[in-house]
């Protein structure tokens, strides 16, 4: 997804009460009447934000027959969507990106095999019976998505870390661009010099020269200390 997609998202989930709107409608479908009064708000303020995330996409609606009356609007999520935002000293990373069909190939054992109970369960004729093996499914996914936020903590805390002692070792190379440059390419390793001048505020030349010159200076230094 692009950087105006983030924007839009972070734009309707900033606000806490289409949060708690957003929240209640993952569970189910609602009215504004039934979530204003599960959510404790007021009709009109409910009514105000479901318009706002239409029109912006994340929620749809449809005329559902009332028991009581006329016809009444239901409203449900319509988007399923991750976000994830790093940011640290020497790092800023922002990912999103919808799940809301296949994203691609499992290559993980573990996902391969939940993969394959999925499919087994659902190939049964009896949906009730699917109801027990897909509670268990369920299960296992929230203990392997537990388990991958615990490890990408470790590896973020890690690489802050990384970029810490190396920000600090730039320090022995002589001028502020030059160890402006060499942090960049620490944190944007495969950039092309294009783009890397253009995020640095800096001339191609000016980069590119830079560049030479500090790859003639870690060689001589990996001389010196071979020597």
């Amino acid at each position: 997804m692009s950087q105006s997609d983030l924007d839009s998202i972070l734009l309707a989930v900033e606000n806490p009460v289409r949060r708690k709107i957003i929240r209640r409608l993952s569970e189910e479908p609602g009215y504004q009447l039934q979530l204003s009064k599960e959510l404790g708000l007021s009709q009109q303020l409910v009514a105000k934000h479901l318009d706002s995330m239409e029109d912006a996409g994340f929620v749809s609606s449809m005329l559902e027959t009332s028991p009581r009356g006329p016809k009444r609007k239901e409203y449900l999520l319509r988007r399923s969507v991750s976000i994830t935002i790093d940011f640290a000293p020497s790092l800023f990373r922002t990912r999103v990106f919808s799940f809301g069909a296949s994203p691609g190939v499992v290559e993980d054992s573990e996902g391969s095999a939940l993969i394959a109970r999925m499919n087994d369960v659902l190939r049964s004729p009896d949906e009730a019976a699917r109801i027990g093996p897909l509670g268990e499914i369920i299960s296992d996914l929230d203990r392997k998505l537990r388990q991958m936020e615990e490890e990408r903590a470790v590896l973020l805390y890690l690489r802050n870390l990384a970029m810490t002692e190396a920000a600090r070792a730039s320090g022995s190379f002589r001028g502020r661009d030059r160890r402006k440059t060499l942090q960049y390419l620490l944190r944007e390793q495969n950039d092309s010099l294009n783009r890397m001048s253009t995020t640095l505020g800096l001339r191609e030349q000016i980069v590119g020269d830079i560049l030479v010159e500090i790859e003639k200076e870690l060689w001589d230094e990996s001389e010196d200390e071979e020597n």
